[in-house]
């Protein structure tokens, strides 16, 4: 009604605003760079990079504050909003000198994150906020996983890295932006443990951002290995398992300056912006910053590697509900499972088709995902039951399917989604079919 229409109009006028001002100073604000570590060009008046692996490395400039880390060290990594919200940033590592191929980075992923947005009521429109968006200040840092749309996180120094230089690399293509932008900074290592090898995970973990009108996860991963980093000193661990460990750079502010600002006055508001006396090196003055309480297997939250929220990973198997079927007693001769998924958008279509190699009666067939999903639509059979987890459906026959003779088939279908934690789709994990 009216008030939709207001709304409507004020996002509107918002919107327009926002690109005179983008025309206008379109070189101040529709690219965002590096802000914690020091990137290879720390001039706050500095242009994008699109081209990449990386901008120009500034002799003057990127090389004027070192970067130095021991191996198992906690870093932030920040980015300036520069006014744009929505999307995910993609951060890898490699050897210096090898930092000039694209491929030496989609090798060598370390992480996926959030670009970040403004959560306030009506702080971002339209995949635009204006910076700072809310953006975390110095002297703070992510130290749970869910917190991760301050326009910043932290990585973990790896244990198997020799002592040396190397690139650490973003790559975000933020709000309606349609081609990536590329910024590094040089770091330099000591302590690690190069004769430590680990074998390279599967699959890159992405959390669930506000995707906005940024280009699809699905444009990040392409190309993308996850790198042989351990994050133990013994072994492969997990990048954030220790995320609440104050990083060492963490007096780092990656929202630099008010200058790249749609709202000048209304930044030099925000929190501590104000403080930052160098746009250079932008930073704030701490004191002492307490760690955050370290996660256990009792706090409520998903973190240290979880697979759900205080199971699986580090903590107890999550718990499984899979009724036991013996092949004694299997009633069927095949089980096939097809699925047509979209990571970026969270949607699955899934269908089971059961080969069946006895009289049966009366049915159940049970799915096992290894993480949620909720089923909004199913056909071929009843919903009979699902688990608190929404990881174990139970489904039963239909009046007409109910009775079927040897070598007869069944086939269950269903949509549903899922949160988009992760590049690939959920997968089952179990099956079963047994007469009722």
């Amino acid at each position: 009604g009216k008030q939709w229409y207001q709304r409507r109009v004020r996002g509107i006028i918002y919107k327009m605003k926002l690109f005179l001002l983008t025309a206008l100073f379109g070189a101040s604000f529709a690219h965002t760079w590096m802000s914690c570590p020091w990137s290879f060009d720390v001039d706050p008046g500095r242009p994008a990079d699109t081209t990449g692996p990386c901008e120009t490395e500034n002799v003057w400039h990127g090389v004027k504050y070192p970067n130095e880390y021991k191996a198992g060290d906690r870093m932030k990594v920040g980015w300036t909003s520069n006014n744009h919200a929505g999307g995910w940033v993609r951060i890898a590592l490699a050897p210096y000198g090898q930092h000039k191929t694209h491929k030496a980075f989609d090798d060598n992923v370390m992480k996926i994150s959030c670009y970040g947005h403004d959560q306030r009521p009506g702080g971002t429109v339209y995949g635009d906020c204006k910076h700072p968006c809310n953006a975390r200040p110095g002297c703070e840092y992510q130290a749970y996983e869910e917190d991760n749309a301050r326009f910043d996180t932290t990585v973990k120094i790896p244990h198997n890295l020799a002592d040396g230089d190397y690139v650490l690399q973003i790559k975000s293509a933020m709000s309606s932006h349609p081609h990536f932008y590329y910024s590094c900074a040089k770091i330099s290592v000591t302590g690690g443990n190069p004769s430590l090898t680990c074998p390279q995970d599967k699959l890159i973990v992405a959390p669930k951002c506000l995707k906005g009108t940024a280009v699809e996860l699905k444009e990040y991963t392409k190309n993308s290995k996850p790198g042989k980093f351990c994050y133990n000193k013994d072994g492969p661990g997990y990048i954030d398992a220790d995320m609440y460990r104050v990083p060492k750079n963490v007096q780092c502010d990656p929202r630099i300056t008010c200058a790249v600002s749609i709202d000048g006055k209304g930044c030099k508001n925000q929190d501590r912006m104000k403080d930052i006396t160098n746009d250079w090196k932008p930073e704030q003055v701490c004191g002492e910053v307490k760690p955050a309480p370290a996660p256990t297997c009792e706090d409520g939250v998903k973190n240290q590697g979880e697979e759900r929220i205080d199971c699986g990973g580090p903590c107890a198997a999550c718990p499984v509900t899979m009724p036991p079927t013996t092949p004694a007693d299997r009633v069927y001769s095949k089980f096939d499972f097809q699925k047509i998924a979209y990571p970026s958008e969270g949607y699955l279509n899934g269908n089971a088709i059961v080969h069946v190699r006895h009289k049966v009666n009366g049915w159940n067939l049970t799915l096992f995902f290894d993480r949620k999903v909720e089923i909004s639509q199913y056909w071929g059979g009843k919903l009979l039951s699902v688990n608190e987890f929404k990881t174990v459906y139970v489904f039963k026959n239909n009046s007409w399917n109910g009775r079927l003779k040897p070598g007869s088939k069944v086939t269950v279908g269903f949509e549903g989604k899922f949160d988009l934690g992760a590049v690939d789709s959920p997968n089952l994990m179990g099956k079963d079919f047994v007469q009722s």
